[in-house]
């Protein structure tokens, strides 16, 4: 695959999976941005702070400080001191989230089945073993970026 397609793709990507989590943010008055940052926390539990978000998620701190702001504003995530470092603020999800999450979750799944439609396990497979590689690719060279 071509660099260009490759990016492409990946924007084409996005945009398809904007499409099938719009009801859900519609339906629940939030934005993308606040739905990913729910979708987050729900299917990572680990990874509760907004440098988290950051980092791994990858959205901006500006973005992600907003997002976080108004969904705690709106009942969504309850802000918690971390008990080892008070500088630390974990993100709590609230009941009015879970909601959010479960449709959310119905909505991933139908981006995910749409993506993976007419592959087969063996080709799954080989894709898992191809993007992990890539993706080590990429933290190499990520990380060293970072380091510089």
């Amino acid at each position: 695959m071509k660099p260009l397609s490759m990016i492409c793709f990946t924007e084409k990507a996005i945009k398809v999976y904007e499409n099938c989590c719009n009801p859900v943010c519609r339906e629940n008055g939030i934005n993308q941005t606040a739905f990913d940052v729910i979708m987050f926390l729900y299917n990572n539990p680990e990874y509760n702070t907004a440098r988290d978000i950051c980092e791994i998620r990858g959205i901006r701190s500006g973005i992600a400080s907003v997002a976080v702001e108004n969904l705690a504003q709106n009942g969504y995530l309850e802000r918690k001191t971390d008990a080892r470092d008070r500088r630390k603020q974990r993100l709590i999800l609230t009941e009015k989230a879970a909601k959010v999450a479960e449709e959310g979750r119905i909505a991933q799944k139908k981006f995910f089945d749409l993506l993976c439609s007419g592959i087969s396990q063996e080709e799954m497979k080989m894709y898992e073993r191809i993007t992990e590689k890539m993706a080590a690719n990429i933290m190499g060279v990520y990380q060293r970026k970072k380091g510089e």
